[in-house]
């Protein structure tokens, strides 16, 4: 899979600076995609193929035919503010607490570009709540898997995700990317560093937090709530 990243861009007589800025990934980071350091996203795959102006199972096979088709279905911009039908944007997208989750979603400057079919309703809010959200309309619910926020998430969660709220700070928990999908961590700069450390409250199965660049780290926005049953 990396290797086929590698060779279409030598066939497309494309650099790995042009890859990253047609792509909107970082330099650093597909070259540790590209070296097989890195794990490749949906979503990252089909930025990848969208710049090298190939269908995404040129460069990867490790996705099923219909998510490729799916996602690369999505429309490559959408504007933000579109019409809701209730408070809340409710997507069926797996963020994971655990060794990843299946990407369907792009983050932009006008906002987040999410894949219709992956979304299936809204949830809606009594005022006394929604005044304590500033930005309502940039608010999205969606479900986690895995263990690796217990115990702070359970799996089967809802987190309601800010899309607005990009930089992780102060340190709390984030919908992020950085290489194995979309998952829910905590998350904590360094200080006086470019690093950013990367956190499962599970600390017992999931050991200590990983340290990356800031710059190969995607932040999809803060959770600002959750909710789950108590079973």
């Amino acid at each position: 899979m990396a290797n086929n990243i590698r060779v279409v861009r030598k066939q497309k007589h494309m650099t790995l600076e042009e890859l990253a800025e047609a792509s909107g990934i970082s330099y650093t980071f597909i070259s540790r995609i590209e070296s097989g350091k890195r794990g490749l996203s949906l979503e990252n795959a089909i930025r990848i193929a969208r710049a090298l102006n190939v269908e995404p199972s040129e460069i990867t096979n490790e996705f099923a035919h219909d998510d490729l088709e799916r996602a690369a279905e999505m429309p490559a911009h959408q504007p933000a503010g579109h019409a809701a039908e209730g408070d809340v944007e409710n997507l069926t997208i797996q963020s994971g607490a655990g060794g990843g989750g299946l990407l369907h979603v792009e983050y932009r400057d006008d906002g987040m570009l999410v894949d219709p079919a992956m979304s299936d309703g809204f949830w809606t809010f009594p005022e006394s709540i929604k005044a304590g959200w500033r930005n309502l309309e940039h608010i999205k619910a969606m479900p986690v898997t895995g263990d690796s926020m217990e115990p702070t998430l359970s799996k089967g969660s809802t987190v309601f995700v800010d899309t607005t709220h990009l930089h992780p700070s102060p340190e709390d928990i984030y919908a992020l990317d950085y290489g194995d999908g979309l998952v829910v961590k905590r998350l904590k700069l360094v200080p006086r560093s470019d690093k950013i450390l990367i956190i499962s409250d599970n600390r017992e199965r999931y050991g200590e937090p990983d340290e990356l660049l800031r710059e190969d780290v995607r932040v999809y926005g803060r959770v600002v709530a959750w909710f789950q049953w108590r079973g």
